[in-house]
């Protein structure tokens, strides 16, 4: 909701939207490293098609994955809340989730074995990219750019 001070624009939507398509290709690219390396892959890796406009199929899948982990891990907690269920529930977790990337690489391959290569490809880069940006985040002591700036009265 926006206040009376910033009100929405038309081209303010239209930012936001180029915003948050850009962060869905950046978050895709360990997909796409995943589908690259099993396509070069002979005898394996046949692509559906050769045609470049299939790689915009990124944009949704990262979004996809999101929501299809989201929607995983909160049924799965709800389900196996006690006990040894809770090791279980990592583990099927994660397979679940390697089966759901992998029918998203569908759209890719030919060969199911293809889309599963890729997709376990795609969740280990994913992983070292959660662990690398967890420890580069900001600390929680640290102020935004913003404030340091109007202390220092620049």
């Amino acid at each position: 909701m926006a206040s009376k001070d910033q009100p929405v624009t038309f081209w303010g939507a239209i930012i936001i939207f180029w915003l948050l398509a850009a962060i869905s290709a950046v978050a895709a690219v360990p997909m796409a490293v995943g589908v690259v390396s099993v396509a070069l892959i002979p005898g394996v890796g046949e692509l559906r098609s050769h045609d470049p406009w299939l790689w915009l199929n990124l944009l949704w899948m990262f979004p996809a994955f999101w929501v299809i982990t989201t929607v995983i891990d909160a049924f799965l907690t709800a389900l196996l809340v006690t006990g040894i269920f809770r090791r279980i529930d990592d583990v099927f977790e994660d397979l679940l989730i390697w089966l759901a990337v992998a029918w998203l690489f569908t759209t890719f391959f030919q060969s199911l074995l293809a889309a599963l290569t890729a997709s376990l490809i795609a969740l280990v880069l994913m992983e070292f990219l959660l662990d690398w940006l967890e420890k580069h985040s900001p600390r929680d002591n640290e102020k935004p750019a913003r404030e340091a700036a109007a202390e220092n009265g620049s």
